[in-house]
C-alpha cells in the first residue's frame, strides 16, 4: 500500500511538471500564463489560450520564465557544428534586465549562463534547435509556401472567362535564420485559361462582327535543388516544363545543372546570380499556321537567372526574377522570361497579390508572335 501511494505521488508530480506552462509579465505589471514561441530580432512572440499569439518589444517585458529553450547571443558567428556546444539550451528566465539560461549544452551540465537582454539575438524552442543541429529532421519538414488564384467573368453579347492560379513550395534548410544555409528545394507551378467567344452579329444586312473564338492557355512548372557549399556560393539541379499555346509551344523540357551565387542576403532583401547549362527539347504545334509545320528542336543552352526578394514598410513583399537562355546548337532559339509580383499583406496568412510575367520565344513557328504578356491579380494563402 505505501509503494502504490509513492507512484501515485511521483505521477500525479511528473504530471504537473509536464503541464507547468510559460509566464511573462509586462512593464505594467499584467501578467499572461502561456507558451513562449520565440524571441526574434527584439520581439517576443508568446501563446495564450485566452488571447492567442501575440508579440510585443523585448524591451517591454518585465520578466519571463519558460522552459527547455535555446538562447543564441548577437554577434555569435555559428556552425552546424558548433552550435550544439555554444548555445545554451534550457529553463529560460529574464530578471532585471538579465536573461540565465540553466540546463544542458551538448548533453553535459552546465552552470547557470547570464547575459544582458541586449545581447539577445534569438530565444527558440530546444526541440525545433535540435532537429536543425542534430539533422533531426524529415523531408516533410521545413517547408513553406503560397496559393495564388484569380478569375474574370464576362457574360453578354460577347463571353469571355479567364482563370489564372499558382503555388510554390520552398523548403530551405536550416529554417533557423542565424545558421548558415546547407540546401533549399523548391517547386512553382502556375496556369493560365481563358476562353474568348464573340457570336456574328448582323444589322441592317451588314455583318458587324464575325464569329471568333480567342483561347489562352499558358502551363508552367519547375523544381530547384541547391545546395550550399559556403554561406554564398551554392551547386544546383533543376528541371522545368512549360506549355504557352499564344507562342505555338506545345511542351518545352528543360533539364540543367550549375553553380549560383547570393549576393545580398538579409532578413528583408535577397539578390541571387545562376547560371546553369541546360538541355532543353521543344515540340512545337505543327502544321496549325504552316503546312509545312516547324521541326522539334533538341537545345543546348546557358541560362543565366537573376533573383531578388525585397520585404518592404508593412511586411509588403517584392519578388523578381529574370531568365536569358542563349541556345549553342541552334542560336535563333533563344529565350527569355521575365516575372515580378507585389504581395500585400490582408488578414493574417491572406494577401493581395499583382503579378506580371513575359514570356520571349526565340523561334516560334509561322503565325505566332514571339512574346506573351500576362498581368494577374488575384488572392494569396500563404502556407507555413
Amino acid at each position: 500500500m505505501p509503494s502504490l501511494l509513492i507512484c501515485l505521488v511521483l505521477l500525479s508530480g511528473s504530471q504537473a511538471w509536464g503541464e507547468t506552462k510559460d509566464t511573462i509579465t509586462f512593464a505594467n505589471g499584467e501578467q499572461l500564463i502561456g507558451k513562449l514561441v520565440k524571441v526574434v530580432s527584439g520581439n517576443v512572440t508568446f501563446h495564450s489560450d485566452t488571447l492567442g499569439d501575440i508579440t510585443v518589444p523585448l524591451a517591454k517585458v518585465k520578466s519571463l520564465h519558460a522552459a527547455q529553450f535555446a538562447v543564441v547571443e548577437k554577434g555569435q558567428h555559428l556552425s552546424r557544428k558548433s552550435a550544439g556546444s555554444q548555445v545554451p539550451v534550457g529553463l529560460v528566465s529574464l530578471e532585471d534586465g538579465t536573461v540565465r539560461v540553466a540546463g544542458t549544452t551538448s548533453g553535459t551540465n552546465a552552470e547557470v549562463k547570464a547575459m544582458p537582454v541586449k545581447q539577445v539575438e534569438t530565444v527558440i524552442d530546444a526541440k525545433n534547435f535540435h532537429r536543425e543541429v542534430e539533422n533531426e529532421r524529415n523531408f516533410l519538414y521545413g517547408w513553406t509556401g503560397s496559393v495564388t488564384l484569380g478569375a474574370s467573368l464576362v457574360e453578354a453579347t460577347n463571353s469571355a472567362q479567364t482563370y489564372t492560379g499558382s503555388a510554390t513550395a520552398v523548403r530551405a534548410i536550416p529554417t533557423i535564420p542565424w545558421l548558415p544555409p546547407a540546401s533549399k528545394t523548391t517547386f512553382d507551378v502556375s496556369g493560365s485559361y481563358g476562353l474568348a467567344k464573340d457570336p456574328e452579329i448582323v444589322s441592317g444586312g451588314t455583318v458587324i462582327q464575325s464569329p471568333s473564338i480567342t483561347k489562352t492557355d499558358i502551363l508552367h512548372g519547375d523544381a530547384e535543388y541547391d545546395k550550399y557549399f559556403s554561406p554564398r556560393v551554392f551547386g544546383l539541379v533543376n528541371a522545368s516544363a512549360d506549355h504557352n499555346f499564344g507562342n505555338g509551344l506545345e511542351l518545352q523540357q528543360a533539364y540543367g545543372g550549375g553553380v549560383g551565387w547570393t549576393l545580398v542576403n538579409s532578413s528583408k532583401n535577397n539578390l541571387a546570380l545562376k547560371a546553369d547549362l541546360q538541355y532543353v527539347e521543344q515540340q512545337f504545334y505543327n502544321g496549325i499556321m504552316s503546312p509545312l509545320g516547324t521541326p522539334d528542336e533538341n537545345l543546348v543552352g546557358l541560362a543565366v537567372n537573376e533573383t531578388w526578394n525585397r520585404t518592404f514598410a508593412h511586411n509588403i513583399k517584392f519578388n523578381e526574377y529574370v531568365t536569358l537562355t542563349p541556345t549553342f546548337n541552334v542560336l535563333q532559339a533563344y529565350s527569355a522570361v521575365a516575372n515580378t509580383n507585389f504581395v500585400f499583406p490582408v488578414y493574417k496568412k491572406l494577401n493581395f497579390t499583382l503579378s506580371s510575367t513575359d514570356n520571349y520565344l526565340g523561334d516560334p513557328p509561322e503565325g505566332y508572335k514571339r512574346n506573351s504578356f500576362q498581368f494577374t491579380a488575384g488572392v494569396t494563402y500563404v502556407v507555413k
